[in-house]
C-alpha cells in the first residue's frame, strides 16, 4: 500500500515539476478532443433538424372555391389510405382568410380583401398533408395530380425541401470529412508531444531512476508513476474539455431556440447531459489508453527496462 501511495506522489511529482511542458501536452490533446466533440455536436444538429423539418413540413393542397364540403373530405380519405401520408388536416375557408390576415405579407397585399363584402370569401378549403418522411411527398403530389382530381385541385404547394435536405446533407459530411483530418493531425501531435514529454521527464529522472533501481525496485515501481502520469494528462484535457464546452452550449441554445421557435426541435443541451458519460467517458477511455500506450513506448525504448 506504501508503494502505491508513492507511486502516485512520483505521478504528480512529474506531472507538476515540468508544467510548461505539461501544459502544452495538455493543450494539445485538449484540441483533439473539441474538434471530436465539435463533430459530435454537429452531427446531432443535422440529425435534429433533419428530424424538425420533416415534422414541420407538409404540403398544402388548395382546392377550387366552389368545391363541395363533402368532395374535400373525400379527398382527404383517399389521401389517408395511402401509406406515406401521416396526417391530413382540412383547412376550411375560414380560417385560410384567418392564415392570410396573420401571414407575413406586407398590408398592400392584405388590403385586396377589402374589395369583398363581409359575408363573402375569396379562399377555399385546403389540406394540409404530411408525410412519414421527406422522401414520400414526389408519391403524393403524384397522387393528387391524377386526372379524377383535376376538378377539385386549384394548386398543390411544396418547397423543395429535398433540396434543403441535401444541403444539409453535403455539408454535414464535407464537415465530418475535415473535422476527421484535424482530429488525427491533433491525435498524432499529441502522440509525439506525449512521447517526449514522458522521454524528458524520464531524462531529469535518471539519477532518480537508476538509485530506485540500485536498492532493489522493480520495473513496475519505476514505469508506473509515468504511466499515471500519462493518465492524468487525460483527466486534465477532459476536465478542461467540460469547462469549455458547456459555456460554448449554453452561449448558442438560445440561438437554436429562435431559429426553430422551438425548444424540442434542437436541444443541444440536453442531448450533452444525456449522453455525457458516453461523450465524455469514451473520449478520456481513447486518449488515456494513448497515452498510455505512447508511454510505454517511451519506457521501453529509453528505460531499456
Amino acid at each position: 500500500m506504501i508503494s502505491f501511495f508513492r507511486v502516485i506522489k512520483f505521478a504528480f511529482q512529474g506531472f507538476f515539476r515540468n508544467f510548461w511542458l505539461s501544459l502544452v501536452t495538455v493543450t494539445m490533446m485538449l484540441m483533439a478532443l473539441f474538434s471530436t466533440t465539435l463533430l459530435i455536436g454537429i452531427d446531432y444538429i443535422k440529425e435534429a433538424t433533419l428530424e424538425g423539418v420533416n415534422k414541420k413540413v407538409d404540403i398544402l393542397v388548395s382546392l377550387k372555391v366552389d368545391t363541395d364540403r363533402e368532395d374535400v373530405e373525400l379527398l382527404a380519405t383517399d389521401l389517408e389510405t395511402m401509406t406515406e401520408v401521416k396526417k391530413v388536416t382540412i383547412i376550411t375557408p375560414e380560417e385560410n382568410r384567418v392564415l392570410y390576415e396573420q401571414s407575413n405579407l406586407d398590408e398592400q397585399a392584405k388590403k385586396v380583401l377589402e374589395i369583398f363584402a363581409p359575408d363573402e370569401n375569396p379562399f377555399g378549403f385546403s389540406l394540409a398533408v404530411q408525410a412519414n418522411n421527406l422522401s414520400q411527398y414526389d408519391a403524393i403530389l403524384s397522387f393528387i395530380g391524377q386526372d379524377k382530381y383535376k376538378n377539385l385541385v386549384d394548386n398543390s404547394d411544396f418547397n423543395d425541401f429535398d433540396t434543403f435536405v441535401a444541403k444539409i446533407e453535403n455539408l454535414s459530411k464535407v464537415i465530418n470529412k475535415y473535422s476527421w483530418y484535424v482530429i488525427l493531425a491533433f491525435l498524432l501531435i499529441s502522440i509525439v508531444v506525449i512521447f517526449n514529454t514522458i522521454r524528458i521527464s524520464i531524462y531529469s529522472r535518471k539519477d532518480e531512476i537508476q538509485i530506485m533501481k540500485l536498492v532493489g525496485a522493480g520495473n513496475w515501481f519505476v514505469k508506473m508513476p509515468f504511466i499515471l502520469e500519462s493518465i492524468l494528462y487525460a483527466v486534465a484535457s477532459v476536465a478542461l474539455l467540460i469547462v469549455v464546452v458547456y459555456p460554448i452550449i449554453n452561449f448558442i441554445q438560445p440561438s437554436l431556440n429562435a431559429y426553430f421557435q422551438d425548444v424540442n426541435v434542437i436541444n443541444i443541451l440536453e442531448y450533452f447531459h444525456s449522453n455525457f458519460f458516453r461523450i465524455f467517458g469514451l473520449q478520456f477511455l481513447v486518449l488515456a489508453l494513448i497515452n498510455i500506450l505512447s508511454t510505454s513506448i517511451a519506457i521501453r525504448k529509453y528505460l531499456r527496462i
